[in-house]
């Protein structure tokens, strides 16, 4: 492999396949000398990579920086799950929310590596063990399937897997990513295996040549060692700090990252090798000409006449507009039915021409929210300094669609705008994809709502406005009802016996530009007393209103879960059931999502401690304080002021939330005014945190957390009681065994691994084969006040409305010495 060196640079538009969709929502752009730069590297020759692993965050960034940027090769990252399962430290989403916030931040990493981004239906279920745990979640042949699906799409000579698939990768989902790779490379090219990605999705067999498995955890089994800090001559960083400003999108994982400059070196250890030539170059043994790419797409005669054009990409960009058009015909007419390979030459081929041609494209559509059957004005052209811009073709949602006189109408049938993967319940722990067409399966999004193109020149329509601080916002075209609604809470816990009526929120918002009446209401179960309707009128695009519905459930109502769904109905009796929600953050491109308006009501035996004033400091991904509330805790929310000067004193309780010692800068300074607070007589309880807070010295007492950190990652799991006497487990609830049925996910994380004689251990739980965790629920006498520490994972329970850990939590705030049960 050749690394870079600086040709002639001139002004271009960086349109490479894996750009498409990633740059689209920015203002037009030609790329200057960095694009052109990059174009010029990527034609002419022929090298794809593959990179495999689990999540988002074992991505090796700088293999795949070095690889694009540094070597023009086309690569791509392969994650067998979005990391749905994991912890958010930016903000509230979880679970598949939480799925798609990370999607983003690798489409925003990949914005500036270069390479593309894949992955399979598997769903992250939270942290595995074992490989067979993974298996128990993940059919073992679908995530193989799924593998193969995105080998023979796209084509790599050479698979990188990040893991090894044995029980040194830790993690029983890295095991699984390292045995599917393997399993991947060896049967990829066997047409009997997974025909129908043949006969279905027209994906032929492909057999790559080499396999390699990073050694960046294993560096005595390099075999090849790349530099990742040479430097990038266009963009004026090393390869390791362009990757690293990569990884550092993984924002809500807290992967931020230095930008060293130096040597780093990038490890790999060569695993299979079908061309003899061995590892001493990642390419070695394997032809990486045109010539060898047209053989591979099927066109094995015309030798000659590929050379000549790998001679004509090598000089693109020193030739002039008319010649690139004669180049790219040529190209074109000699590949026949271009495979992927020629269809990436070609487009990088596009952005030449367009560059050389001084050539500004951009498509604005007049509106960012959109309606079945509403007409949409699209304004789409290009700036061209050398030549007629050609004239724009659409495309609604990848399929071609008239635009007369700009105005471009959506279909009365399109579906509110999802994500392809969401659309459809998921099968256990994989998405469902049955619907999803072909060619979309294992792509990071479906294509956008509308696109235009300009010859070689593509740009999404996105729909731009000027905010007066920051200029010039662009957002993507999304497809909404007419009516989006919305009920709050989601999820609820109703005290069994308790009277009184309890309240939900729902809130309708308006996707439409003209007037819409009708009615909204709620679904009870049978047996519980409907609310009335409300009225709805609207008259503009946007506009929302409220509706407070209080429900009570019949006095005969007994334990179990319930569904309350809201409804939206106007006056030609068109019916409206799905909320619109978006995530939207500075560093990556806003999502929009849809979720039907239904409530779980979950009714269960639950005592609470009298307490007139809980404080609660939020942490992490925290819904905590809502879910209190809900059920009749009098939560107040401490903010910076409160902390560092508010009077502690009027709080029964103080509880700090999930990471908190991260997030909030406040509870870090003013660490010692909580510690008084339950030194004089107050309750305080720590819920998970992280080896900062262990670093920072911020519990009373020493208390270590182990690295990896001590879990019980099944929920499932048995819980043995240390201390059945102590009043965590006696009041106001007595715990017991159905207690710790129907926790999610996990029963604790970043539990104490060790621990002063102060604390009082609780409980005790272990994985199957593990030896006992007895770390999860600390608690120690503090002056004449409680500390509590505890691992167990509450802020994914309570908002999932389990009642034995709402229990739980409610024993624990009854440990304020002001608390009476």
């Amino acid at each position: 492999m050749r690394l870079r060196s600086l040709a002639l640079l001139l002004p271009f538009v960086l349109l490479a396949p894996c750009d498409v969709l990633l740059a689209q929502l920015q203002p037009p752009s030609t790329g200057g000398i960095v694009g052109l730069d990059h174009a010029r590297l990527m034609l002419g020759h022929y090298e794809r990579v593959l990179v495999i692993g689990a999540h988002p965050d074992d991505e090796d960034t700088e293999l795949l920086t070095l690889l694009v940027r540094g070597y023009g090769a086309e690569a791509a990252y392969l994650a067998l799950n979005r990391g749905e399962g994991g912890q958010n430290l930016i903000g509230s989403e979880l679970g598949e929310a939480l799925g798609l916030l990370r999607t983003e931040e690798l489409m925003s990493a990949r914005r500036l590596d270069g390479a593309r981004q894949f992955f399979t239906r598997a769903y992250d279920f939270g942290f595995s063990k074992t490989l067979d745990d993974t298996w128990a979640h993940w059919p073992r042949d679908s995530v193989l399937k799924d593998v193969v699906r995105i080998v023979r799409r796209f084509r790599p000579q050479v698979i990188v897997s990040i893991f090894s698939g044995t029980p040194r990768d830790g993690h029983g989902q890295h095991q699984a990513a390292g045995w599917a790779a393997r399993e991947a490379f060896r049967i990829a090219g066997d047409p009997s295996r997974f025909p129908e990605l043949a006969s279905e999705e027209h994906l032929a067999a492909w057999t790559p040549l080499k396999l390699y498995r990073s050694a960046r955890f294993d560096t005595a089994a390099t075999t090849l060692t790349l530099e990742g800090g040479a430097l990038d001559p266009a963009v004026g960083k090393s390869f390791h700090q362009i990757a690293m400003e990569g990884r550092s999108r993984h924002r809500s994982q807290d992967m931020g990252q230095l930008q060293r400059i130096g040597p780093s070196p990038v490890r790999v250890a060569l695993w299979d090798d079908r061309t003899g030539a061995g590892g001493a170059a990642l390419f070695a043994g394997v032809d990486t000409s045109l010539v060898a790419m047209a053989a591979a797409s099927g066109d094995s005669t015309h030798a000659t006449r590929w050379r000549e054009i790998a001679v004509g990409l090598a000089h693109a960009s020193d030739v002039d507009r008319d010649s690139l058009l004669a180049l790219r015909s040529a190209f074109a007419k000699a590949a026949g039915t271009p495979g992927v390979e020629v269809r990436d030459q070609l487009e990088h081929l596009d952005g030449v021409i367009a560059g050389v041609g001084h050539q500004l494209c951009d498509a604005l559509a007049d509106d960012a929210r959109v309606t079945p059957g509403e007409p949409v004005r699209i304004s789409a052209g290009c700036v061209d300094g050398t030549a007629p811009a050609p004239a724009a073709e659409f495309t609604f949602r990848g399929r071609p669609v008239e635009a007369a006189d700009g105005l471009v109408r959506i279909p009365d049938t399109a579906a509110p705008t999802t994500p392809y993967f969401m659309a459809a319940p998921r099968i256990g722990d994989l998405y469902d994809w049955r619907g999803v067409p072909p060619d979309v399966r294992g792509l990071a999004r479906e294509p956008p709502t509308f696109a235009a193109s300009f010859g070689g020149v593509e740009r999404e329509v996105a729909y731009r406005y000027n905010d007066q601080a920051l200029g010039e916002q662009r957002r993507p075209v999304v497809v909404v009802p007419r009516i989006a609604v919305a009920i709050d809470p989601d999820t609820a816990l109703w005290r069994l016996g308790a009277a009184g009526a309890r309240r939900f929120r729902v809130t309708l918002t308006h996707g439409g530009a003209d007037t819409t009446a009708g009615r909204v209401r709620l679904d009870v179960p049978p047996g519980w007393i409907a609310p009335p309707p409300q009225a709805f009128r609207f008259t503009r695009e946007d506009e929302s209103s409220t509706f407070d519905f209080d429900v009570r459930a019949p006095a005969s109502a007994g334990a179990g879960d319930f569904g309350v769904r809201a409804v939206a109905e106007d006056v030609a009796g068109r019916r409206y059931d799905l909320g619109v929600f978006t995530i939207d953050y500075p560093h990556i491109r806003a999502r929009t999502y849809t979720a039907p308006a239904v409530a779980r009501v979950v009714i269960a035996a639950l005592a609470l401690p009298h307490l007139a004033r809980v404080g609660y400091v939020r942490g992490a991904a925290d819904r905590i304080p809502e879910a209190l509330a809900q059920v009749g805790v009098p939560v107040e929310l401490l903010d910076g002021a409160a902390l560092a000067r508010g009077d502690l004193s009027r709080f029964d309780a103080i509880v700090v939330g999930p990471r908190a010692y991260e997030t909030d800068t406040a509870l870090v300074a003013h660490n010692d005014r909580l510690l008084a607070y339950a030194r004089a007589g107050g309750l305080l309880l720590v819920q998970y945190q992280q080896y900062q807070f262990v670093r920072g010295g911020f519990a009373p007492f020493p208390l270590t957390i182990a690295t990896p950190h001590d879990r019980v990652t099944d929920e499932h799991a048995p819980v043995r009681l240390l201390a059945p006497g102590s009043p965590v487990m006696q009041r106001p609830n007595v715990i017991g065994g159905g207690d710790w049925d129907g926790w999610v996910q996990e029963r604790g994380l970043y539990f104490a691994h060790t621990w002063d004689d102060a604390y009082q251990p609780i409980l005790e739980s272990h994985d199957p084969g593990e030896g006992p965790q007895r770390g999860g629920l600390l608690v120690a006498p503090l002056g004449r006040g409680t500390y509590v520490y505890t691992g167990l994972a509450f802020f994914r329970e309570l908002p999932a409305g389990v009642p034995g850990a709402y229990r739980l939590f409610a024993n624990l705030l009854g440990l304020s010495r002001r608390a009476s049960p």
